[in-house]
């Protein structure tokens, strides 16, 4: 019965990254527990990442039906006011191996403008996906290696 659940678990969330994917998968070579300390402690340095209370009303992936995805979002207010709506790429149920994973992978799965609107790789042109994308590398996963000791 265990596997038969993981099995339509799986088949649900690869039917789900399909309907969101398409930005770059960024990947490093640390368990996903060291990941998600990063992520905190990035939080914690920089809070202005963290969503703004105007925007709160667009975290709603839960009931969109995306609640089973390990998430992130990240503000940016400078210019182009945006978020990015940022999960884990991983396959790994078993909450006992996230400390021993060699590797966890990360990807934009949304960008946000403000217009209570949540866009898709595909819905942008491809100057905005790469602009968006080096966004998140340099403000977003530039920090991330710091943190992680990564070159």
């Amino acid at each position: 019965m265990k596997n038969l659940v993981l099995i339509l678990f799986s088949i649900i969330f690869l039917v789900s990254c399909g309907t969101l994917g398409g930005f770059e998968i960024i990947t490093f070579p640390v368990s996903k527990n060291k990941v998600n300390s990063a992520i905190d402690s990035l939080y914690k340095n920089f809070p202005e990442y963290k969503i703004p209370e105007k925007w709160k009303e667009l975290n709603d992936w839960q009931d969109r039906g995306y609640g089973f995805l390990d998430s992130r979002i990240f503000y940016f207010k400078s210019t182009p006011e945006e978020m990015y709506y940022v999960s884990f790429i991983d396959m790994e149920d078993d909450s006992t191996k996230q400390d021993v994973q060699l590797q966890t992978s990360l990807s934009i799965r949304a960008v946000s403008k403000g217009e209570k609107k949540w866009w898709l790789h595909k819905e942008l042109n491809a100057k905005e996906q790469k602009r968006i994308e080096n966004r998140f590398k340099k403000e977003i996963i530039s920090k991330l290696k710091v943190y992680l000791k990564i070159p």
